[in-house]
């Protein structure tokens, strides 16, 4: 029998760990990586975000005073051209990377024994909304008004710059100008601004909804997404 046997699970560092966070959350997930990867005893390389990069600044520096050299270290710079060398030399462990599955793909190609490489990946997701038809039945007005309402926060929050957004809304058919038309009013109300603008009066701070995308890269992403949905039958409803 096995109640003789007695088994020890005993966990220990990996080695060197390569943490990638994303500029939408450059705090909370590059963090959420690199922190247990030093409290395991690795040794970890940060890609600092090319956009939101400044909030790491200060942590730069306190790690730089309070590690031994070497324990932390930071790379800055466009990630396609500083992170293939160092997937190349083989000397990554592991990678913690949150991002597109293309981009992921690409860098662990890069590494010479791909099969070794212990991976942490949160790649990108088309979340969905959906409207069931009882939605739409008639005494369902309060319950169809607060899903659209629903709906528009979670596509829209954050600007949308998020892997948890809503991507696609989904319904009957036959209901879906009415969604559309929901939605877009609901939009339409939104503040527009730089996040740190207030709108209104007096009260709680209303600060800006809806605020400028991070580049010009992600603007002209934006414009050709737009034309490729119109030029494929798609509507534009909202003014």
């Amino acid at each position: 029998g096995t109640g003789s046997v007695r088994a020890f699970v005993r966990r220990g560092p990996i080695g060197v760990v390569l943490c990638l966070g994303p500029f939408n959350y450059p705090l909370n997930e590059t963090y959420a990586a690199l922190i247990p990867a030093l409290l395991m005893g690795n040794v970890v390389v940060m890609k600092v975000p090319t956009v939101g990069g400044l909030v790491h600044f200060h942590a730069m520096e306190a790690f730089a005073r309070s590690f031994p050299p070497g324990a932390v270290n930071f790379v800055s710079g466009g990630g396609r051209a500083t992170m293939p060398p160092l997937m190349e030399t083989g000397k990554v462990d592991a990678l913690a990377f949150v991002g597109s599955s293309g981009a992921a793909d690409d860098l662990i190609r890069k590494h010479p024994s791909p099969h070794r490489l212990k991976t942490f990946l949160q790649l990108e997701a088309k979340n969905m909304g959906v409207f069931a038809p009882d939605l739409f039945r008639d005494g369902k007005g309060t319950e169809l008004e607060g899903a659209a309402t629903e709906a528009v926060k979670g596509a829209l929050s954050f600007n949308g710059q998020r892997c948890t957004a809503l991507k696609v809304l989904f319904a009957p058919r036959a209901e879906g100008t009415r969604l559309a038309r929901m939605v877009a009013d609901r939009v339409e109300r939104m503040t527009v601004g730089l996040p740190w603008q207030e709108h209104g009066e007096g009260g709680a701070a209303n600060f800006s909804q809806i605020t400028p995308l991070p580049n010009a890269r992600q603007v002209d992403r934006m414009r050709r997404l737009i034309d490729d949905a119109v030029s494929k039958g798609a509507a534009i409803v909202n003014d």
